[in-house]
């Protein structure tokens, strides 16, 4: 479905025309891959377009945008990816105090026993 037979905004226009065309089937109304178009809804509210241009360019009302935007909070892939790699940092901080901890205890030890 194209939205450019309808009379978009000049906002809503401008949205449109950043988008590929891939991602402007991806986030019509009538998608029936739901997740998908959802996924990519959310995707486009994280970089700043706001409610009612979403509303406009995906032929869906304000108040279902809301929902998939606040309600259907699911994390992207992109943000999974990013949390699995704060996690390894994490895991190797954690592994380098660790062994300093465990360094310092021994040569208290040490140092004690002469």
């Amino acid at each position: 479905m194209e939205r450019a037979n309808k009379k978009l905004s000049p906002k809503a226009q401008k949205a449109w025309d950043s988008l590929d065309g891939k991602t402007r089937k991806e986030i019509q109304k009538d998608n029936p891959f739901r997740s998908q178009r959802n996924e990519r809804i959310r995707e486009l509210r994280a970089k700043g377009i706001i409610f009612e241009t979403l509303a406009e360019i995906t032929g869906l009302n304000r108040t279902a945008i809301y929902y998939i935007v606040k309600r259907e909070a699911h994390i992207t892939e992109y943000q999974r990816q990013e949390i699995q790699g704060l996690i390894a940092t994490f895991e190797a901080l954690l592994s380098t105090l660790n062994r300093l901890l465990n360094d310092t205890a021994r040569r208290r030890d040490e140092g004690n026993k002469h």
